[in-house]
Protein backbone atom coordinates (compact mmCIF):
# COMPACT_ATOMS: atom_id res chain seq x y z
CA UNK A 1 0.00 0.00 0.00
CA UNK A 2 0.92 3.32 -0.86
CA UNK A 3 1.58 6.00 1.72
CA UNK A 4 -0.76 8.40 2.79
CA UNK A 5 -1.26 11.84 1.84
CA UNK A 6 0.43 13.65 4.99
CA UNK A 7 -1.15 17.30 5.42
CA UNK A 8 -0.78 19.40 8.82
CA UNK A 9 -3.76 18.69 10.72
CA UNK A 10 -3.89 23.04 11.03
CA UNK A 11 -4.15 23.08 7.18
CA UNK A 12 -6.99 20.13 7.12
CA UNK A 13 -10.20 22.27 5.49
CA UNK A 14 -12.66 20.13 4.07
CA UNK A 15 -13.51 22.92 0.61
CA UNK A 16 -9.80 22.40 -0.17
CA UNK A 17 -10.03 18.65 -0.81
CA UNK A 18 -11.04 17.37 -3.98
CA UNK A 19 -14.91 16.41 -5.14
CA UNK A 20 -15.83 13.18 -5.70
CA UNK A 21 -13.51 11.06 -4.48
CA UNK A 22 -12.58 8.72 -1.70
CA UNK A 23 -8.97 9.46 0.39
CA UNK A 24 -7.24 8.52 3.33
CA UNK A 25 -5.10 11.50 4.73
CA UNK A 26 -2.39 11.66 7.52
CA UNK A 27 -3.35 14.95 9.58
CA UNK A 28 0.61 15.71 11.37
CA UNK A 29 -0.09 16.68 14.72
CA UNK A 30 3.40 17.27 16.25
CA UNK A 31 6.99 16.05 14.13
CA UNK A 32 9.33 17.22 17.41
CA UNK A 33 8.61 13.38 18.96
CA UNK A 34 10.68 10.37 18.45
CA UNK A 35 8.61 9.60 15.85
CA UNK A 36 5.70 11.96 14.18
CA UNK A 37 2.36 12.10 15.97
CA UNK A 38 -0.38 11.78 13.24
CA UNK A 39 -4.20 11.15 12.56
CA UNK A 40 -5.56 8.93 10.11
CA UNK A 41 -8.84 10.78 8.27
CA UNK A 42 -10.85 8.74 6.01
CA UNK A 43 -12.42 11.20 3.75
CA UNK A 44 -15.74 10.92 0.97
CA UNK A 45 -16.42 14.16 -0.50
CA UNK A 46 -19.26 13.79 -3.15
CA UNK A 47 -19.73 16.04 -6.32
CA UNK A 48 -21.96 18.21 -5.15
CA UNK A 49 -21.90 20.79 -2.33
CA UNK A 50 -23.74 20.12 0.47
CA UNK A 51 -23.06 19.63 4.35
CA UNK A 52 -20.63 17.54 6.38
CA UNK A 53 -20.88 14.77 8.95
CA UNK A 54 -17.60 14.86 11.11
CA UNK A 55 -17.26 11.45 13.20
CA UNK A 56 -14.46 10.64 15.16
CA UNK A 57 -13.74 7.96 17.77
CA UNK A 58 -11.02 6.66 19.78
CA UNK A 59 -10.70 9.67 22.40
CA UNK A 60 -10.21 6.46 24.24
CA UNK A 61 -7.78 4.23 22.92
CA UNK A 62 -9.74 0.62 23.55
CA UNK A 63 -12.52 2.09 22.65
CA UNK A 64 -13.19 -0.13 19.56
CA UNK A 65 -16.98 -0.14 18.11
CA UNK A 66 -16.99 3.53 16.96
CA UNK A 67 -13.26 2.86 14.93
CA UNK A 68 -14.85 0.19 13.14
CA UNK A 69 -18.06 1.84 12.57
CA UNK A 70 -16.51 4.60 11.11
CA UNK A 71 -13.83 2.29 8.67
CA UNK A 72 -16.99 0.21 7.60
CA UNK A 73 -19.10 3.31 6.51
CA UNK A 74 -16.08 4.66 4.39
CA UNK A 75 -16.05 1.46 2.75
CA UNK A 76 -19.26 1.92 1.91
CA UNK A 77 -19.85 5.03 0.53
CA UNK A 78 -19.55 6.34 -3.24
CA UNK A 79 -18.64 9.42 -3.93
CA UNK A 80 -21.09 9.65 -6.77
CA UNK A 81 -23.91 9.03 -4.34
CA UNK A 82 -23.51 12.37 -2.20
CA UNK A 83 -23.56 15.83 -1.60
CA UNK A 84 -21.22 17.16 0.83
CA UNK A 85 -18.69 15.38 2.75
CA UNK A 86 -17.90 12.44 5.47
CA UNK A 87 -14.34 12.85 7.42
CA UNK A 88 -14.07 9.97 10.07
CA UNK A 89 -11.37 10.01 12.40
CA UNK A 90 -10.88 6.41 13.80
CA UNK A 91 -8.41 7.02 16.43
CA UNK A 92 -8.70 10.30 18.01
CA UNK A 93 -5.41 8.72 20.34
CA UNK A 94 -3.41 6.85 18.49
CA UNK A 95 -1.02 6.84 21.69
CA UNK A 96 -3.74 5.25 23.62
CA UNK A 97 -4.64 2.85 20.42
CA UNK A 98 -1.15 1.66 20.18
CA UNK A 99 -1.18 0.71 23.92
CA UNK A 100 -4.21 -0.57 24.00
CA UNK A 101 -5.40 1.74 27.06
CA UNK A 102 -7.70 4.14 27.76
CA UNK A 103 -5.36 6.93 28.22
CA UNK A 104 -2.21 8.14 26.99
CA UNK A 105 0.36 6.06 28.33
CA UNK A 106 2.20 7.42 31.45
CA UNK A 107 5.35 7.34 29.77
CA UNK A 108 4.12 10.24 27.26
CA UNK A 109 1.83 12.18 30.19
CA UNK A 110 -0.36 9.58 31.27
CA UNK A 111 -3.45 11.99 30.69
CA UNK A 112 -6.94 10.74 29.73
CA UNK A 113 -7.61 12.73 26.35
CA UNK A 114 -11.72 13.24 27.40
CA UNK A 115 -10.78 15.53 30.53
CA UNK A 116 -8.33 17.78 28.78
CA UNK A 117 -10.08 19.89 25.74
CA UNK A 118 -9.94 22.75 25.24
CA UNK A 119 -6.24 21.92 25.42
CA UNK A 120 -3.48 23.92 24.93
CA UNK A 121 -1.08 25.07 21.67
CA UNK A 122 2.06 24.12 23.59
CA UNK A 123 2.68 21.93 26.82
CA UNK A 124 2.68 18.21 26.97
CA UNK A 125 1.49 15.68 24.11
CA UNK A 126 -2.21 15.15 25.13
CA UNK A 127 -3.42 18.86 25.91
CA UNK A 128 -2.30 19.69 22.84
CA UNK A 129 -3.25 16.88 20.84
CA UNK A 130 -7.12 18.30 22.02
CA UNK A 131 -6.19 21.84 20.94
CA UNK A 132 -5.47 20.63 17.44
CA UNK A 133 -8.76 18.65 17.11
CA UNK A 134 -10.45 21.02 18.54
CA UNK A 135 -9.45 23.47 16.16
CA UNK A 136 -10.64 20.96 13.10
CA UNK A 137 -13.77 20.95 14.52
CA UNK A 138 -14.30 24.23 14.94
CA UNK A 139 -12.88 25.21 11.60
CA UNK A 140 -14.72 22.23 9.67
CA UNK A 141 -18.07 21.65 11.41
CA UNK A 142 -20.69 24.83 10.74
CA UNK A 143 -24.39 25.34 11.81
CA UNK A 144 -25.72 23.06 9.28
CA UNK A 145 -23.61 20.18 9.57
CA UNK A 146 -22.96 17.65 12.28
CA UNK A 147 -20.20 16.56 14.64
CA UNK A 148 -20.67 12.73 16.67
CA UNK A 149 -18.18 11.95 19.27
CA UNK A 150 -18.31 8.00 19.48
CA UNK A 151 -17.61 6.35 22.26
CA UNK A 152 -18.64 3.02 24.56
CA UNK A 153 -18.02 1.58 28.09
CA UNK A 154 -14.24 1.24 29.93
CA UNK A 155 -12.82 -2.59 31.15
CA UNK A 156 -14.83 -1.46 34.83
CA UNK A 157 -18.11 -0.22 33.32
CA UNK A 158 -20.82 -1.19 30.58
CA UNK A 159 -23.11 0.84 29.09
CA UNK A 160 -26.42 0.83 27.65
CA UNK A 161 -26.58 1.39 23.99
CA UNK A 162 -27.04 5.69 23.79
CA UNK A 163 -27.61 8.05 21.50
CA UNK A 164 -27.18 11.93 23.13
CA UNK A 165 -26.26 15.74 23.15
CA UNK A 166 -24.83 18.01 25.57
CA UNK A 167 -27.57 19.89 27.88
CA UNK A 168 -25.98 23.57 27.06
CA UNK A 169 -28.31 26.14 25.69
CA UNK A 170 -28.35 27.10 22.69
CA UNK A 171 -29.78 27.08 18.94
CA UNK A 172 -26.97 23.61 18.19
CA UNK A 173 -28.49 22.17 21.20
CA UNK A 174 -32.30 21.74 19.07
CA UNK A 175 -30.41 20.67 16.04
CA UNK A 176 -28.15 17.76 17.68
CA UNK A 177 -31.44 16.42 19.40
CA UNK A 178 -33.24 16.67 16.74
CA UNK A 179 -30.59 14.95 14.59
CA UNK A 180 -29.71 12.22 17.72
CA UNK A 181 -33.64 11.13 16.95
CA UNK A 182 -32.90 9.82 13.86
CA UNK A 183 -29.88 8.01 14.65
CA UNK A 184 -31.35 4.65 15.41
CA UNK A 185 -30.97 4.06 18.73
CA UNK A 186 -33.66 3.38 21.69
CA UNK A 187 -32.57 5.52 24.36
CA UNK A 188 -31.82 9.25 24.00
CA UNK A 189 -29.54 10.96 26.65
CA UNK A 190 -29.31 14.57 27.58
CA UNK A 191 -25.90 14.54 28.75
CA UNK A 192 -24.87 16.76 31.63
CA UNK A 193 -22.76 19.11 30.65
CA UNK A 194 -18.81 19.12 32.13
CA UNK A 195 -15.94 20.43 31.78
CA UNK A 196 -13.32 18.56 30.15
CA UNK A 197 -14.30 16.50 26.96
CA UNK A 198 -14.94 16.74 23.44
CA UNK A 199 -18.36 16.95 23.09
CA UNK A 200 -19.19 18.93 26.10
CA UNK A 201 -16.41 21.41 24.64
CA UNK A 202 -17.90 22.00 20.72
CA UNK A 203 -21.24 21.75 22.17
CA UNK A 204 -20.27 24.84 24.07
CA UNK A 205 -19.16 26.54 21.11
CA UNK A 206 -22.47 26.22 19.59
CA UNK A 207 -21.47 23.66 17.44
CA UNK A 208 -24.04 20.69 16.78
CA UNK A 209 -22.65 17.62 18.75
CA UNK A 210 -24.15 14.12 19.18
CA UNK A 211 -22.20 11.65 21.55
CA UNK A 212 -22.80 7.76 21.98
CA UNK A 213 -21.64 5.17 24.23
CA UNK A 214 -22.36 1.41 24.34
CA UNK A 215 -21.80 -1.48 25.66
CA UNK A 216 -17.93 -1.41 25.15
CA UNK A 217 -15.36 -3.24 28.03
CA UNK A 218 -12.34 -3.25 25.49
CA UNK A 219 -14.58 -5.48 23.34
CA UNK A 220 -16.33 -4.86 20.36
CA UNK A 221 -19.84 -6.55 19.76
CA UNK A 222 -21.02 -6.94 16.02
CA UNK A 223 -24.27 -5.55 17.41
CA UNK A 224 -22.72 -2.53 18.71
CA UNK A 225 -20.83 -1.94 15.49
CA UNK A 226 -24.05 -2.53 13.42
CA UNK A 227 -25.62 -0.03 15.56
CA UNK A 228 -23.20 2.44 15.15
CA UNK A 229 -22.42 1.71 11.17
CA UNK A 230 -25.98 1.89 11.05
CA UNK A 231 -26.60 5.53 12.98
CA UNK A 232 -23.83 7.42 11.48
CA UNK A 233 -25.81 5.96 7.70
CA UNK A 234 -28.47 7.49 9.15
CA UNK A 235 -27.32 10.63 9.96
CA UNK A 236 -25.65 11.10 6.68
CA UNK A 237 -29.66 10.64 5.25
CA UNK A 238 -30.78 13.34 7.51
CA UNK A 239 -28.21 15.60 6.59
CA UNK A 240 -29.14 14.99 2.96
CA UNK A 241 -25.64 13.98 2.57
CA UNK A 242 -26.36 10.17 1.43
CA UNK A 243 -30.10 8.92 1.01
CA UNK A 244 -28.88 5.15 2.08
CA UNK A 245 -30.01 1.96 0.64
CA UNK A 246 -33.29 1.45 3.12
CA UNK A 247 -35.65 3.00 4.77
CA UNK A 248 -34.59 4.99 8.01
CA UNK A 249 -35.88 4.62 11.31
CA UNK A 250 -38.31 6.35 12.81
CA UNK A 251 -38.28 9.09 14.55
CA UNK A 252 -37.53 8.32 17.95
CA UNK A 253 -40.21 10.01 20.33
CA UNK A 254 -40.52 10.83 23.99
CA UNK A 255 -38.32 12.82 26.43
CA UNK A 256 -34.93 13.14 26.31
CA UNK A 257 -33.19 11.27 29.84
CA UNK A 258 -30.49 13.40 31.85
CA UNK A 259 -28.70 10.86 33.16
CA UNK A 260 -27.19 11.23 37.55
CA UNK A 261 -23.97 9.18 38.12
CA UNK A 262 -23.43 6.94 41.10
CA UNK A 263 -20.17 7.05 42.64
CA UNK A 264 -18.29 4.93 45.41
CA UNK A 265 -18.65 6.61 48.76
CA UNK A 266 -15.58 3.99 49.93
CA UNK A 267 -13.07 1.83 48.29
CA UNK A 268 -13.38 -1.87 48.13
CA UNK A 269 -15.58 -5.12 47.05
CA UNK A 270 -18.56 -4.06 45.29
CA UNK A 271 -21.26 -6.29 46.10
CA UNK A 272 -24.44 -5.47 44.24
CA UNK A 273 -27.58 -7.36 42.68
CA UNK A 274 -27.77 -4.37 40.16
CA UNK A 275 -28.23 -4.78 36.66
CA UNK A 276 -28.51 -2.80 33.26
CA UNK A 277 -32.10 -2.14 32.35
CA UNK A 278 -33.00 -2.47 35.73
CA UNK A 279 -35.39 0.18 37.05
CA UNK A 280 -35.19 1.61 40.34
CA UNK A 281 -36.92 3.88 42.93
CA UNK A 282 -35.25 6.96 44.30
CA UNK A 283 -33.15 5.28 47.80
CA UNK A 284 -33.22 1.61 46.54
CA UNK A 285 -30.86 -0.40 47.91
CA UNK A 286 -27.97 -0.84 45.32
CA UNK A 287 -25.22 -2.74 46.76
CA UNK A 288 -22.28 -2.63 49.45
CA UNK A 289 -19.19 -2.03 49.85
CA UNK A 290 -17.14 -4.84 51.83
CA UNK A 291 -13.13 -4.07 52.55
CA UNK A 292 -10.72 -7.35 51.99
CA UNK A 293 -12.02 -9.46 54.98
CA UNK A 294 -15.28 -8.82 54.20
CA UNK A 295 -16.29 -6.30 56.46
CA UNK A 296 -18.61 -3.45 55.03
CA UNK A 297 -17.84 -0.11 54.87
CA UNK A 298 -20.37 1.87 52.94
CA UNK A 299 -24.00 1.21 51.31
CA UNK A 300 -24.93 2.61 48.29
CA UNK A 301 -28.36 3.52 47.43
CA UNK A 302 -29.95 4.94 44.52
CA UNK A 303 -30.02 8.92 44.13
CA UNK A 304 -33.23 8.70 42.12
CA UNK A 305 -35.76 7.06 40.35
CA UNK A 306 -34.56 5.62 36.92
CA UNK A 307 -33.43 3.06 34.67
CA UNK A 308 -30.28 1.73 35.18
CA UNK A 309 -28.35 2.99 31.54
CA UNK A 310 -24.03 2.42 32.71
CA UNK A 311 -23.08 -0.01 35.67
CA UNK A 312 -20.55 -1.40 37.44
CA UNK A 313 -18.91 -4.24 35.72
CA UNK A 314 -15.86 -5.57 37.98
CA UNK A 315 -16.35 -5.21 41.49
CA UNK A 316 -12.82 -3.57 42.85
CA UNK A 317 -13.69 0.49 43.17
CA UNK A 318 -12.02 3.35 44.78
CA UNK A 319 -13.49 5.97 46.58
CA UNK A 320 -15.11 7.96 43.88
CA UNK A 321 -15.10 5.98 41.01
CA UNK A 322 -18.06 5.42 38.80
CA UNK A 323 -20.54 2.63 40.14
CA UNK A 324 -22.93 3.72 37.50
CA UNK A 325 -25.62 5.68 35.92
CA UNK A 326 -29.18 6.23 36.09
CA UNK A 327 -31.57 7.92 33.80
CA UNK A 328 -33.86 10.03 35.19
CA UNK A 329 -37.57 9.28 35.27
CA UNK A 330 -38.53 11.43 37.79
CA UNK A 331 -36.41 14.52 38.27
CA UNK A 332 -38.21 15.32 41.29
CA UNK A 333 -36.74 12.28 43.21
CA UNK A 334 -33.62 13.23 43.09
CA UNK A 335 -32.21 12.73 46.87
CA UNK A 336 -29.87 15.29 47.89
Amino acid sequence: MSPLERIAIDEFVVPALPRGVKQRLELLVAADLPGPLTLTALVVRGGEPGPLLLAVAGVHGNEYEGMEAIRQLYEALEPAQMRGAFVGIPAANPLAYAARTRATPPEIDGLNLARVFPGVAKGTLTPRLAHHLLGLVERSVGPDDLFIDLHSGSHDVAFAPLIGFRDVPGAATARAEEAARHFGLPRLWRIPDSPGPFNAETARRGIPTLGTETTGRAGCESEDVDAFTAGLANLLSFLGIHAGSGSPPPRLDGPARRTVDVLAPAGGFLRSPVRLYDHLLAGAHLGEIVDIDGTMVAQVEAPTDGEVWAWRATPAVRPGESIGMIAETNPHSRKH
